[in-house]
């Protein structure tokens, strides 16, 4: 039967592991394979053994990445999801500029941006700027204009919406 199950389960796991796991695709298909032979007694004909040792394999595989994306991210640390916010005039890492003509038009950029957050009816722009610009979170964003904590993500969806139609309007 080996020959006939392990060609299923190693083409099962190597799709869902060849991207990113490459190597661990042959560990996978054999421990699929050794689940398989504790469920073979529930299984009414031989036919049924292939596309269950290829389910296995697949969901082996699948369960193999999530641990390691999860890994990857830091596996059970529980940080905030915002964005980090920088400082007005710091760059971050990796976007460096590469000449003085990228420079200028970032800073062109930024002038556009302020000229047409200035143009929000209160409170959007002061909203979008506290959001986006200084960091600050819904609830302190609530307390600060004296608003509910949902009325600041109302406001700021209108504030991005007019700040889209404003910018449609700029020159190209």
């Amino acid at each position: 039967m080996f020959p006939v199950l392990w060609p299923a389960a190693f083409g099962a796991a190597q799709v869902a592991l060849q991207p990113y796991l490459p190597s661990d695709v042959e560990d996978v298909a054999i421990e699929a394979l050794e689940e398989l032979v504790e469920k073979v007694r529930t299984v009414r004909a031989v036919e049924e053994l292939k596309p269950l040792a290829a389910s296995i394999a697949h969901n082996r595989a699948v369960s193999r990445l999530r641990q390691h994306f999860a890994a990857k991210r830091g596996s059970g640390k529980t940080e905030s999801l915002d964005p980090e916010q920088y400082e007005t005039d710091e760059i971050p890492l990796g976007t460096a500029l590469d000449s003085p003509l990228a420079s200028l038009q970032q800073k062109e950029l930024a002038d556009v941006l302020r000229c047409i957050i200035a143009e929000l009816k209160p409170p959007h722009g002061e909203i979008v700027a506290d959001f986006f610009l200084h960091g600050l979170k819904y609830g302190e964003i609530a307390t600060k204009h004296q608003v509910a904590v949902g009325t600041v993500g109302v406001y700021l969806k209108r504030g991005l919406d007019a700040m889209r139609r404003l910018w449609e309007r700029q020159p190209k």
